[in-house]
């Protein structure tokens, strides 16, 4: 139990110490606001999908069809927790502005940036860790596919209608945009791209690799010491009573079902660690930047973002703690 207890120790003491760096350097002004900002660009249009790339590139048809299944359950998974929220929520939710933004905060998470740091951190073993990474990057195209489409599709139906307009539909207008964003995103494009490596065997040069590992390498610490800077206290004045209602379901009540029926599917090891990890990672940053875009409450995906970020930490310690113990991992 003790060696459990220091792996699950292990795992979230590197994030709370860079995220800690970050808030430390925002509060000091040791970087300009500015480095932040395109510190957030570089990992998410350069350092992500390189990460990506190289995993999907890295590798085999075998050890893809081998995840099958698991990617079977869940992206619709996704799609399931999405459809329960906005069927469900309406009833408890009046304001649609807000309505739009808590919706959307609940089943997407931030997996992109944060899974690959917390499955890195939660092995000792280097070939475990490189086997659950494999399956995560087999998994993750189909998660932000699912994410950016349902995502645009809630923000639309709960947009809110000011005074003297007619309530907007989704149209044809609203899937070619929907069809063009995610085309237009970088990890896809990097999914995309490493496929013919993966299906072919081919084998990137020398010098490729290590370029790729380089850019790739910066993605921890940038996105954590980025996310740090980005903190603010102060912004949890105001719907502080519903932002954590739609944090404890997006990092309790979410991973938890997700996990337990994903064990009584029979999944075990790697499969529930992705599992995890995909449906117990806080509010995606892009939550916050699509519901500012589309007239939705953004400062409660912002309140979300914070919450859900914060005692994720404590969620993903006894989480990935319960299931070593358990055995499932």
């Amino acid at each position: 139990m003790l060696e459990n207890l220091y792996l699950s120790f292990q795992t979230v003491t590197p994030i709370i110490l860079l995220v800690g760096l970050g808030m430390l350097l925002k509060k000091t002004g040791f970087l300009p606001d500015d480095f932040y900002t395109g510190a957030d660009k570089f990992v998410f249009r350069a350092a992500l999908p390189a990460m990506i790339f190289l995993e999907v590139a890295g590798s085999s048809v075998s050890e893809s069809a081998g995840y099958l299944k698991l990617t079977l359950y869940i992206a619709p998974m996704v799609c399931v927790f999405w459809l329960i929220y906005t069927l469900v929520s309406p009833f408890f939710i009046k304001d649609r502005r807000k309505l739009g933004a808590a919706v959307q905060s609940m089943f997407r998470s931030n997996t992109a940036i944060l899974g690959p740091v917390l499955i890195q951190n939660m092995f000792s073993d280097g070939e475990k860790t490189a086997k659950a990474m494999a399956a995560y990057a087999i998994v993750l195209p189909f998660v932000i596919l699912a994410y950016n489409v349902l995502s645009v599709v809630v923000l639309t139906i709960y947009m809110p209608v000011e005074d003297g307009e007619e309530k907007k539909k989704f149209g044809m207008k609203d899937f070619i945009r929907i069809v063009i964003n995610t085309a237009q995103n970088p990890l896809i494009i990097a999914v995309v791209l490493g496929l013919p490596f993966m299906f072919f065997g081919i084998k990137l040069p020398t010098i490729a690799t290590k370029t790729l590992n380089y850019v790739s390498g910066t993605t921890t610490a940038l996105s954590l010491i980025s996310l740090g800077a980005g903190f603010s206290f102060k912004s949890l004045k105001g719907n502080i009573k519903l932002a954590s209602v739609v944090t404890s379901i997006k990092i309790v009540f979410q991973p938890a079902a997700a996990v337990a029926l994903g064990y009584l599917l029979g999944f075990r090891g790697n499969e529930l660690l992705v599992t995890f990890v995909i449906f117990g990672t806080p509010a995606a940053v892009s939550s916050y930047i699509m519901a500012k875009n589309m007239k939705s409450d953004h400062e409660l995906a912002g309140q979300i973002l914070l919450l859900s970020t914060v005692f994720c930490i404590i969620t993903v310690f006894l989480g990935s703690f319960m299931m070593r113990t358990a055995g499932w991992i």
